[in-house]
């Protein structure tokens, strides 16, 4: 009898084990379950949270190349009006709106075309320099300012000169020749005092490298620190520090001298290869008044004929006339057209939206050739007419950029 009990007790206490251990076994699955179920959630949050990611940051790369593009002069068809005359001119078809329940023929993929619009977009890559012509610039240098030697001693700012901007010859002083790596030295003009022979005899013994492209002496005469205070005493300096200058890089290195008028560079001009105008403006030019030097340059070159070259234009004073004075000097025959940088206080900023300036007008006179970028401009319909007939470009969105890869070189 005991033992009949005692089985039956311990048979209950299997029992229970057993059912406890399956209930354990159904949380551990539940809790399983619950943590699979989380793991999905949590799964599709993040691919939520990917995509609002990768549409913001798509959204500022759109935004940061249309401004790049809405600088001037690096997209000459603007997207608005290629915008504008696409709605134009675009093929005229039945009325289809976004409340249009009747479609009629018009299949889903002429309704998909009518809410999305694509236009080129060609934009400025860079430039390409001509054989024959010139397009140089002097930019700012002052080895005097050693916490900041400004262009001339920046090689990015230099290989963007050269291999961006086209400009093909290039003004340095003594101390930046030595540091560049970016231009060659058939590239190169050194910016040197001609009235002081000593200087120029020190340069020539401590230069180790290839024959340089010229020199440049500016203004004997004009200058604010010991000017030249005769023309024959200007001839002898100059024609001294030329002696120097040609026995060290050979004749055909360039001896140039530049002056403000023409009285002034015709006490030197016969000791020099070529003489330029370093005056800006015209301000006694009354009539026919232009408040440009192309009176001035007109002077010059008919005083000087074919020794008047490599003409300045100035970065500060020449901003908004530079189309007309480089027409100028293509009309006189010129191939050698400058680009004074030089000034310190003057800022980077506005230098470089003259570089613009300038070397687009060079493209536009056949100075440099243009490559551009062709972009491909998505445009979707947010307006509340019929987006097969909507005129109005405020009636479009731009949703994509899209970089196609493809070149091309303009001339001119």
């Amino acid at each position: 009898m005991k033992t009949k009990y005692l089985l039956t007790i311990v048979s209950i206490i299997i029992i229970i084990i057993f059912l406890s251990s399956c209930k354990e076994e159904q949380i551990v699955e539940s809790k399983k379950g619950d943590t699979k179920t989380f793991s999905k959630v949590l799964a599709k949050e993040n691919i939520s949270l990917a995509i609002v990611s990768d549409s913001l940051s798509k959204k500022e790369k759109i935004a940061k190349l249309k401004r790049e593009h809405e600088r001037p002069y690096v997209v000459i068809d603007k997207p608005e009006k290629l915008l504008a005359e696409k709605l134009k001119y675009r093929p005229t078809g039945k009325s289809l709106s976004k409340s249009s329940n009747n479609l009629g023929s018009y299949s889903a993929q002429s309704i998909q075309s009518c809410y999305t619009l694509e236009i080129d977009v060609w934009a400025f890559e860079k430039y390409h320099p001509i054989s024959g012509l010139i397009v140089g610039i002097l930019p700012k240098g002052s080895f005097n300012y050693p916490d900041n030697l400004y262009w001339q001693y920046n090689q990015n700012i230099l290989s963007i000169l050269k291999n961006t901007y086209a400009f093909s010859k290039i003004i340095m002083e003594s101390a930046a020749i030595n540091a560049n790596t970016v231009f060659q030295a058939n590239e190169i003009i050194a910016g040197i005092d001609g009235c002081n022979i000593s200087a120029v005899s020190q340069f020539c013994n401590n230069y180790s490298g290839q024959p340089l492209w010229g020199m440049y002496t500016d203004e004997p005469f004009s200058r604010d620190e010991n000017p030249m205070p005769d023309g024959y005493t200007a001839r002898n300096y100059l024609n001294a520090s030329k002696l120097i200058w040609k026995e060290k890089f050979g004749q055909n290195s360039n001896f140039i001298v530049g002056e403000t008028t023409t009285s002034y560079t015709s006490e030197i001009v016969s000791v020099s290869d070529y003489v330029n105008c370093s005056w800006y403006g015209d301000p006694l030019n009354f009539w026919p008044f232009t408040k440009d030097q192309r009176n001035r340059w007109t002077d010059f070159n008919n005083s000087f004929g074919a020794k008047f070259n490599h003409l300045w234009i100035s970065g500060e004073l020449d901003r908004g006339e530079m189309d007309q004075l480089i027409g100028h000097a293509q009309n006189m025959g010129k191939n050698s057209i400058w680009l004074y940088a030089g000034e310190l206080g003057i800022s980077d900023q506005s230098y470089w939206d003259a570089i613009g300036e300038n070397n687009y007008y060079a493209f536009m006179h056949g100075y440099i050739n243009r490559e551009e970028r062709k972009f491909i401009y998505v445009y979707s319909y947010i307006g509340n007419g019929d987006p097969c007939s909507d005129p109005q470009i405020t009636s479009w969105d731009l949703i994509d950029i899209i970089d196609t890869g493809e070149t091309r070189v303009l001339s001119h």
